[in-house]
């Protein structure tokens, strides 16, 4: 966990090194994204098929080819049920996650943008049934954690004010003690 913090600190440091200083900060460099589609968590035998997920982000350049900035997602994963003995219990996947994204645009091919980044993120089971929770508890899931960001998008490679594309998208959030949740999502991507 110690050398993945530290390389989060590192990365940022040397994408930020190559552009020389500035004062100003112009409001027409800002650009912004939204996302709406489907995710998948891989998680645990549990894990449901997969549901909505939307996203929106802003970001800002760093020199020529690269821009950094924030992006939350949310993400209505499913249910699925459980049953230990003659009690059944729904369980509720969702997560909520805030990365900071560091972005690059690559000259040639189709991807026209891919992103990796740190963040936090909040994988939740949420449990429901009418007695017997405490049989339960091991399969509920309610923790904020660090997790690793990597998108992908395909676009149009000249943005007028709004291009439409593909994104995919991955996170990979360790839990201690449980599996390691790893949720992989499509969804359409409209960047302006």
């Amino acid at each position: 966990m110690r050398r993945f913090a530290a390389a989060l600190l590192v990365v940022p440091a040397l994408l930020g090194a190559p552009r020389a200083a500035r004062a100003d900060m112009r409001i027409d460099e800002w650009k912004g994204h939204v996302a709406l589609g489907f995710a998948h968590t891989i998680s645990d035998s549990l894990a449901p098929p997969g549901s909505l997920s939307v996203s929106a982000g802003v970001d800002y350049p760093l020199g020529s080819s690269w821009r950094v900035g924030p992006e939350i997602s949310f993400s209505l994963l499913g249910s699925s049920s459980l049953t230990r003995g003659s009690i059944t219990a729904s369980l509720d996947y969702s997560m909520f996650d805030a990365a900071m994204l560091f972005t690059r645009s690559p000259a040639h091919g189709p991807l026209a943008r891919w992103s990796v980044g740190p963040g936090i993120a909040s994988p939740q089971v949420a449990l429901t049934l009418a007695a017997g929770g405490a049989g339960f508890r091991d399969v509920a899931v309610g923790e904020i954690r660090p997790e690793f960001a990597a998108d992908a998008t395909f676009l149009p490679r000249r943005m007028t004010i709004v291009a439409v594309g593909a994104e995919l998208s991955a996170r990979v959030v360790p839990i201690p003690g449980r599996a390691t949740w790893t949720l992989l999502a499509v969804r359409l991507a409209v960047h302006f």
